[in-house]
């Protein structure tokens, strides 16, 4: 997979909540950017109605990293890892929580021409004592 650094994609990522068993869908759907860096592919979009920039990291090799700015400060950061446990570092209300992501499935499809994708990622979060909740993402991009 080659992509140049202006390549323009049209994206749609879908998010889950499953929380307290309750379920939440989110959908999201807009023009980012998506540039290459050795094995990873960079998606970088503005969140809509707001000034947040999110970019998502993504390597073949089972490794996805979800960043959210606001300027230059960081509201949260999220690794993956198909082989061990990841991090998060969440905002609440009284500062930013960490917690341990464990991803319980994570696919990826990639295709050359038109340059598209689709990664499923499946992952719960929480610490030693307990689980938070469960957590889905599927996003599909195409240029």
């Amino acid at each position: 997979m080659s992509v140049d650094k202006s390549t323009v994609i049209a994206y749609r990522l879908e998010t889950t909540v499953e929380q307290d068993g309750e379920q939440e869908i989110f959908l999201y759907e807009g023009k980012g950017q998506m540039t290459q860096l050795g094995e990873w592919l960079y998606l970088r979009y503005q969140e809509e109605h707001t000034e947040n920039k999110v970019t998502i990291k993504l390597s073949r090799k089972g490794k996805v990293t979800i960043i959210r700015r606001t300027g230059e400060e960081l509201l949260s950061r999220m690794t993956f890892d198909t082989n061990e446990k990841g991090s998060a570092l969440i905002p609440t209300p009284v500062g930013k929580l960490e917690l341990e992501t464990t991803t319980v499935r994570l696919l990826q499809d990639y295709k050359e021409k038109p340059f598209s994708g689709n990664v499923r990622l499946n992952y719960s979060l929480g610490n030693d004592e307990q689980t938070l909740g469960n957590y889905g993402m599927s996003l599909q991009f195409t240029t």
